[in-house]
């Protein structure tokens, strides 16, 4: 602190003890201290240019209080108030520059400019309106206060070389007193730019000013906002730096941030650079960019840590906290009021609960929520109302800033990378900080995305060291070689290593610190030892802190690189030691160790961080292992306390401090709940690792088996074959030991899934016969009847079809003996899944039907979707496309309603279907489409290949075979991929079609025969016609007329036995058979067949009772109506 500064801080001081000094002892003080304060002052000799803020302030009704007042009266009283404007103009670092009767005049940078001079100017007059409001509230004064900032020639004038500022700016600024309102501060807009964001402003109307050709536009300030987070600039004991090296960095941020909000093409730009590198100081800088932007910018800001690792959606829940100022003390109560009105512009209350339990905060008892909580459709629903909040947001400019991903849970880059990815064409910039860790475990972040840029920083050249050097050591005059080469040397390129090394030598007393000017001692330049790495000069910086600043500062660390005093002071040993702690972290933070933050997570507490995330991991390192696994304790005891209600949300963190403590049970305690957790909000890798870690800290038999049996679980979700595969034979290893059937039926079930996934169709069988014999002998009818639908299924998708219903017939039995409404539907459903397979349409239907009216009684609306597609599957399959359309639609309706994304898909994949049917192509064309979107929104890898396959077929139907081949062999592949047999046959067939089209016979037969061999494996003998008919029409281009009419006597027998049901294209059949008893010469048979085919066709017409509808089934399917044509012909010639 500087001499003049010091003698400001005793003036206010001595202004602080009038009452008790008395006002004679504080004027005689204060006029000492003017004195010592005028003889500092440099004589302005020469003239200069400087850009200066002036504040300008006027009373109001001195001249009435004058006149009703004896003259000394009023002398004393206007002193009395002048000390206190004066003091508060003094305490914010502005110079006087006169007083002119009733009103003062002040300026900001005349001696040594700072950034914070115009903020300097506001807070000042601020504390002027509120010293005005205090003093002598019943006397009728007043104060108005303009603010400017501009260049002013600074200098002496008049004879009596008085110093002052003469310009445009300085008139401007008594403007805006006149125009201000009385009791009010106004601004102008080149002052406004500089402290954007620091305070709350109402823009004005623009004031005509002397001299200006335009207007000048105008703000009134409201009040200060609390300091954000980031420090204004980088600093080192005092002296601010420029950011250095990095203008380029800047300027494509800058640019990025135009291409999105001035094109309306989302951005995201990752820069990575190594710890200490200056990605933050870059971040400061561009936000500092975008502040003085003239159009409002919509900011979100997130951070990760180590201790959110493991944390779900940890990243993009701190970012909703901090937009809404939402404090981890807050109650459920309160939370979720902060997150709805947040949401509220956009979203409806419900809409925001499910995207509030999504991201981690404890919503469960929202009706919304638990409507939903659990189900497929929650997270799906849930992302895609948080895609319409960020897509509504971003049609305005946005930045989201999101600072340490390479700590950020998986979850949330996962939810990240999606949402970029389905708001391209929105005014949205992410920028990402990392290290280069982040592609360690993400090596394809950001890997093929047009819309991501990474900006890789690397460290300084020698030059810009050097530049920093002198930045930081300006106040040295002429810094010797010797020294700025060891920093040079010793930082490798590290601004944040520049820094500390500084900070090391002046603490070693290397460099003086003076009260203008600093000196260095190179005497003891050879005896400092510059340590080789960022760790070393970290650790000497702490070894030279007072001990009990020291002991603060690990006590921190422990809590983690984010932290809170009130956690710390939990820590000390005494009370005395926990009082002292504030103070204490206060010291640490002048000397810039760690920062406070702006909001405070937890309420009647400060938040502080650590500067960097490895002086905390440093300062960690130095605390005693045996002192560490108590404090660990300690905090995961203060966090269970803190937390409250809302102890869900750091089940992880809880958990982690726990395991660090030694406190095994606890610890396994709170991962198996956080566990639970997210496998629920569907972040199944941090499930996963949750349960890693659990099973990592006990040897409990019992709980080892629950914690094995969650991960298997959640293994078969993320696709971990090799994990799920040890898990179940640890858990056969546990259930054998344990001679446990309930047990031992849960083990079979999870063995049978797991066979059945791999088409070991034989061991699962088995597995499901020893489930089932181990639930009937504990009397478990719930686990008996699951053992029971799964066999049906796995019976079913063998073409076991009598199998199959027997043992969906004794499972609806089991669940109606246990008045178990659910499963009793579920069975039904079965039943008719089964039937309608076996083509005994009626029985399905009434199936289907007692499964919608179970669901309906029990409120079961998304059961009740189901129950209503599945009636229209069969109503398109007895031909009544009519009344299957009114069922899909309204099916349509309520999955809509409850929010089930993925039933949506298959509605509108079954109205699609029908369109196609009927030649309705660009109908059908638009809903496949619609569910190809909504399958690829979810991540629906089986409904997007059936969407690929739906989608495919239409093409094909509307003749354009390039496109439909591309799309059938995309979806083919990826049915293949997932092992999705029964979907991948239909894709094949289509597939084969196309290569016919394409004039690809070779193909079109392999790809015809891989299909019939899969349907006799699946026992779709209807189905096969389909290949059947394909394979006779490649006998037919190949000229093997014997193998096309024995392929078409199969054809026909089979749907003169069977009729029509089952074979998709019937009417294919039907002409295909034509062309080859036509070729064989066998017309007579062929005049039979069309006959036949026309009938046929005339009677599905006929159940179409949409009169435009049937025309289209009629007019526009080439195959009908090639089919009416040739009938109407042969009726002529007859």
């Amino acid at each position: 602190m500087s001499e003049r500064e010091q003698l400001v801080q005793a003036i206010a001081q001595v202004e602080a003890q009038r009452a008790t000094l008395g006002d004679a002892v504080a004027d005689l003080s204060i006029a000492a201290l003017r004195a010592k304060i005028d003889a500092l002052e440099p004589a302005h000799s020469s003239q200069q240019r400087k850009q200066v803020t002036i504040l300008f302030a006027d009373l109001l009704g001195y001249t009435p209080l004058s006149e009703a007042m004896d003259a000394e009266e009023v002398s004393d009283l206007m002193n009395a108030l002048w000390r206190r404007i004066d003091s508060a103009i003094a305490e914010h670092g502005g110079r006087i520059d006169k007083h002119l009767g009733d009103a003062v005049v002040a300026l900001w940078g005349v001696d040594t400019a700072r950034e914070s001079d115009p903020e300097s100017a506001i807070r000042a007059a601020l504390a002027m309106q509120a010293a005005m409001a205090q003093f002598e509230p019943d006397r009728a004064l007043e104060m108005r206060i303009g603010v400017s900032t501009g260049m002013v020639l600074l200098g002496t004038v008049g004879t009596t070389g008085e110093f002052s500022g003469l310009g445009d700016a300085v008139d401007l600024a008594e403007q805006l007193e006149g125009a201000a309102p009385v009791g009010g501060v106004l601004i102008s807009h080149d002052t406004y730019r500089h402290v954007r964001g620091s305070f709350e402003v109402m823009e004005q109307e623009p004031i005509q000013a002397r001299g200006r050709a335009r207007p000048v536009r105008t703000y009134l300030v409201q009040h200060a906002k609390p300091r954000a987070f980031h420090m204004l600039t980088r600093s080192v004991a005092g002296v601010e730096t420029r950011m250095v090296g990095r203008d380029v960095e800047l300027l494509m941020l800058q640019n990025m941030f135009c291409d999105a909000t001035e094109d309306a093409e989302v951005r995201v730009v990752t820069v990575v650079g190594d710890a200490g590198v200056g990605k933050s100081r870059l971040l400061y800088e561009f936000e500092k960019w975008i502040e003085l932007l003239p159009e409002e910018v919509g900011r979100f800001q997130g951070r990760a840590t180590p201790e959110t690792e493991v944390t779900p959606y940890g990243l993009i829940r701190s970012m909703f906290a901090f937009r809404f100022g939402i404090l981890e003390s807050d109650g459920a109560g309160d939370v979720r009021a902060k997150f709805r009105a947040g949401m509220a512009a956009i979203l409806s209350a419900d809409k925001a609960d499910l995207v509030g339990q999504l991201i981690g905060l404890d919503f469960s008892v929202s009706p919304a929520v638990q409507a939903r909580l659990g189900s497929e459709s929650f997270r799906e629903l849930a992302t895609a109302y948080l895609v319409e909040y960020l897509r509504s947001i971003s049609s305005e400019p946005t930045a989201i800033v999101l600072e340490d991903i390479h700590w950020a849970d998986d979850s949330s880059l996962d939810l990240l990378d999606y949402l970029v990815g389905v708001v391209p064409e929105t005014r949205l910039l992410v920028v990402c900080l990392a290290r280069p860790s982040l592609f360690e475990r993400r090596p394809s972040w950001g890997e093929g995305q047009k819309f991501h840029t990474q900006i890789n920083l690397k460290p300084l050249s020698r030059r810009a060291s050097r530049v920093l050097v002198g930045e930081i050591l300006r106040r040295v005059e002429g810094v010797p070689g010797e020294l700025r080469d060891l920093i040079v040397e010793g930082a490798e390129g590290n601004p944040f290593f520049v820094e500390e090394l500084v900070k090391m030598l002046i603490e070693d007393n290397v460099i003086v610190i003076g009260e203008d000017h600093w000196s260095v001692e190179l005497e003891r330049l050879a005896e400092v030892h510059v340590p080789p790495t960022l760790t070393g000069v970290l650790q000497a910086r702490l070894d030279g802190l007072p001990p009990e600043e020291k002991r603060v500062l690990q006590r921190a660390s422990v809590v983690g690189r984010l932290f809170w005093d009130a956690a710390v002071a939990e820590l000390a040993s005494d009370e005395a030691e926990a009082a002292q702690a504030h103070k204490l972290l206060n010291d640490a933070r002048n000397r810039e160790l760690i920062f406070r933050r702006e909001r405070s997570a937890f309420e009647a507490t400060d938040e502080y961080i650590f500067k960097h995330a490895l002086l905390r991991d440093v300062t960690y390192e130095t605390v005693l292992l045996k002192l560490r696994r108590v404090y660990h304790g300690q905090v995961a005891r203060w966090l269970e306390v803190a937390a409250e209600e809302r102890i869900g949300e750091y089940l992880g963190l809880i958990a982690a401090h726990y395991e660090l403590a030694g406190e095994g049970e606890k610890a396994v305690e709170y991962l198996l709940q956080a566990g639970d957790q997210a496998r629920l909000s569907h972040a199944n890798l941090e499930a996963r690792t949750f349960f890693t870690k659990a099973l990592a800290l006990t040897t409990d038999p019992s709980m080892r088996f629950q914690l094995l049996l969650e991960r298997e679980k959640t293994c078969n979700l993320l696709g971990d074959r090799a994990q799920q595969e040890a898990d179940l034979q640890d858990l056969l290893g546990l259930v054998e030991r344990s001679q446990d059937d309930a047990k031992c039926a849960r083990v079979q079930i999870r063995f049978a899934i797991w066979h059945e996934g791999r088409g070991e169709y034989p061991a699962a069988r088995l597995s499901l016969q020893k489930a089932l014999a181990a639930a009937r002998r504990v009397g478990d009818q719930r686990i008996e009847a699951q053992t029971l639908h799964l066999m049906a299924s796995a019976a079913w998708r063998q073409g076991r079809f009598t199998t199959a219903l027997q043992a969906a017939e004794e499972a609806l039995e089991v669940s109606r003996a246990a008045g178990d409404a659910e499963h009793e539907a579920t069975s039904l459903t079965t039943m008719g899944v089964i039937q309608r397979s076996r083509g005994e349409l009626d029985a399905a239907r009434t199936s289907y039907r007692q499964a919608r009216d179970i669901r309906r009684a029990c409120g079961d609306r998304r059961g009740e979707a189901i129950s209503l597609n599945q009636l229209g599957n069969v109503l398109y399959d007895l031909g009544d496309y009519t009344r299957a359309l009114d069922y899909f639609h309204r099916a349509l309706d309520l999955f809509r309603l409850v929010g089930d994304r993925r039933g949506e898909a298959w509605s509108l994949s079954g109205q699609g279907t029908i369109y196609l049917h009927c030649g309705e192509y660009e109908m059908a064309q638009r809903h496949f489409e619609e569910a190809l979107s909504l399958r690829r929104a979810i991540g629906d890898r089986r409904g997007q290949g059936v969407a690929l396959s739906d989608l495919g077929n239409a093409f094909l139907e509307m003749g354009k075979w390039e496109a439909a081949r591309t799309l059938l062999e995309q979806g083919v592949a990826q049915l293949r991929d997932i092992g999705a047999r029964r979907d991948e046959v239909y894709a094949l067939t289509y597939l084969a079609r196309a290569m016919e089209k394409a004039g690809d016979w070779e193909g079109a037969q392999a790809a015809h025969q891989a299909a019939l061999s899969h349907r006799h494996e699946l026992g779709q003998a209807s189905s096969r016609m389909e290949n059947v008919s394909g394979l006779a029409r490649v006998a037919l281009e190949w000229g093997d007329v014997e193998t096309a009419r024995a392929h078409a006597e199969e054809m026909l027998a089979h749907v003169r036995a069977q009729g029509l049901v089952l074979i998709e294209f019937p009417f294919q059949i039907y002409q295909t058979a034509i062309r080859v008893f036509q070729s064989c010469g066998s017309i007579p048979a062929a005049r039979q067949v069309l006959q036949e085919a026309a009938q046929a066709l005339m009677e599905r017409a006929e159940r179409i009772t949409d009169p435009v509808l049937r025309r289209s089934f009629l007019e526009r399917v080439p195959v009908h109506k090639e089919l009416l044509a040739a009938w109407r012909e042969e009726g002529e010639q007859q």
